[in-house]
């Protein structure tokens, strides 16, 4: 069969003015108070004939084309707004489940709960919950509402974990919870779930909680929860003293010195909280640099001595055990982690594994194993939503310059780019393709892939510096705003200050009063501490 063609409709024109009617032709009605009614009358009903005198066809193409001007016109007055919106829910999805995260920053946050009685959050669970200690019960509450999702009788002298990490650290939900209670001379552990069942107890015997717990023997352990059903139990430290050298620093003849009078190198060991099973070992060796970092005594008349007293910190994805420089590291299953040439601490970083900073910092993976070594002092960002695209470090220009500059370096090491201004150092976050660094006089967005700085401000910070000026306690995102907790140091209070991403513009800010310890999200709620726990939202 042949093509069939359909003749096309002829086009038609609607005429809204006569014929005969000009713009600079007087107006003919001007006294007659009634021309401009019959006026549209007459446009209207010629419109109408006109309409009747079109096919089917011709009617549809003319309803469709006016149903595009209107659509056109809506589009062109909502578009902006509802692409944005648009814009803002993709971000929010880009960066939904990582740390740091919250629902929504557009609104400014209120106080919806606080924690009375000294009962601070000590750790967070799955499901936006967060874990407290009242008297001799440890609690799970509802970051969102501070409902209470269970309870449980444990003993005294009770604590719990794993705790919070520092202020830079990811915070990862603990499946687990692990207390030791009872007295010094006889405590015992008890190992929790998530749901705040009891999984199994068992008697450690004589514990201490730290190096300066008198109330327990001597010879006893220090104890303190840890990750995964662990507990990181060290033994080994002595209370060997070593005199302080006069007009210099402590050297190979203070660690012989101390040596000689008892001191052991003490170990870090992971043990399973309920079975005691060994997941890991590590001994710490103090060398004579390291007591350069050791702090001070001094009894009224007496000289001076070293004080080399242990520290145990255990988080969700590290233990520690540090004295003065010196320091060792396992992963909850017990991995060692070397710190290398770097030789510092391990900081968690936000897409898993682990970062030893230094003058030459490295990148090790899940399993302890180094993924790349960068120059200068890697910043994790706080809040992160491309963790190992590359890294960020303070890298020094040059021998004997003495100035550092914000670096980004590639998976392999590579450098990427190098930051023009001098002053950048915390890096708070790198979201949505932007890197929000902290100065010396402020804050600065940069172009994550290039380094160029797209905005700058130098009016949130004070003094900055300065024993009394503002420091940063945290910070958190939605993918288009950032909170920061900014507090001052010289008791002025707090202020949570919320910047656009795109712009660095203040979308709004909060005063409170107290000094601001950290600022957290828990299950994408606000959760933050000035000596008491408060929740925002």
């Amino acid at each position: 069969m042949p093509p069939r063609f359909r003749r096309p409709e002829p086009m038609t024109t609607f005429e809204l003015v006569p014929d005969d009617e000009r713009e600079d032709a007087p107006d003919p009605d001007a006294d007659d108070p009634g021309a401009g009614s019959r006026r549209l009358a007459d446009l209207r009903d010629r419109a109408v004939t006109r309409w009747h005198a079109l096919s089917r066809r011709g009617r549809v193409a003319v309803a469709a084309g006016t149903a595009a001007v209107v659509v056109a016109a809506a589009t062109a007055a909502v578009a902006p707004g509802l692409l944005d919106a648009r814009a803002e829910r993709l971000r929010a999805e880009a960066v939904a489940g990582l740390p740091g995260v919250v629902s929504d920053l557009s609104e400014p946050l209120a106080e919806t709960w606080e924690l009375a009685n000294g009962r601070g959050a000590i750790a967070t669970l799955p499901g936006g919950l967060v874990l407290t200690i009242e008297g001799t019960a440890v609690s799970a509450l509802d970051a969102g509402t501070a409902d209470e999702a269970w309870r449980r009788e444990v003993g005294p002298y009770l604590t719990c974990g794993p705790p919070q990490g520092h202020r830079e650290d990811p915070v990862a939900p603990s499946d687990v919870v692990v207390c030791l209670s009872g007295e010094s001379d006889d405590r015992a552990v008890t190992v929790l779930d998530a749901a705040g069942d009891v999984v199994g107890e068992r008697s450690l015997g004589p514990a201490r909680v730290d190096a300066f717990d008198e109330a327990a023997p001597d010879d006893a352990p220090i104890v303190v929860p840890a990750a995964a059903g662990a507990i990181a139990v060290v033994e080994g430290a002595t209370n060997a003293t070593a005199p302080w050298p006069a007009d210099d620093l402590p050297d190979e003849d203070t660690l012989r010195e101390l040596r000689a009078d008892g001191w052991v190198d003490p170990t870090l060991r992971l043990e399973d909280a309920l079975t005691g099973e060994v997941r890991g070992e590590a001994t710490l060796r103090l060398r004579p640099q390291d007591l350069e970092e050791c702090g001070m005594m001094q009894d009224d008349g007496s000289a001076p001595e070293l004080t080399v007293d242990p520290t145990v910190d255990a988080s969700v994805s590290v233990a520690t055990l540090s004295v003065c420089g010196a320091v060792a590291h396992l992963t909850p299953d017990g991995t060692v982690l070397d710190t290398g040439a770097a030789d510092g601490w391990a900081v968690p970083l936000p897409g898993g594994g682990h970062v030893v900073a230094g003058a030459e910092s490295t990148v090790l993976d899940a399993e302890g194993s180094v993924v790349v070594t960068v120059p200068g002092w890697l910043v994790p960002p706080m809040v992160d939503d491309a963790p190992h695209s590359s890294y960020l470090a303070l890298a020094g220009l040059g021998e004997d310059s003495g100035e550092l500059r914000l670096a980004s370096y590639g998976p392999d090491g590579t450098e990427r780019w190098t930051a023009a201004s001098e002053e950048y150092g915390a890096v708070l976050a790198r979201v949505a393709g932007v890197v929000v660094v902290q100065g010396e006089s402020g804050f600065a967005g940069l172009d994550a892939a290039t380094g160029d700085e797209l905005w700058t401000r130098d009016d949130v910070l004070r003094g900055t510096g300065s024993p009394a000026g503002d420091w940063v306690a945290g910070a958190v995102t939605d993918g288009t705003r950032l909170l920061v907790g900014v507090s001052g140091g010289d008791g002025r209070g707090h202020r949570l200050v919320t910047l656009d991403l795109r712009d660095g513009t203040t979308a709004w800010e909060r005063r409170q009063p107290g000094f601001l310890e950290w600022l957290r999200s828990v299950g994408g709620h606000v959760v933050s501490f000035d000596g008491t726990t408060h929740g925002l939202g």
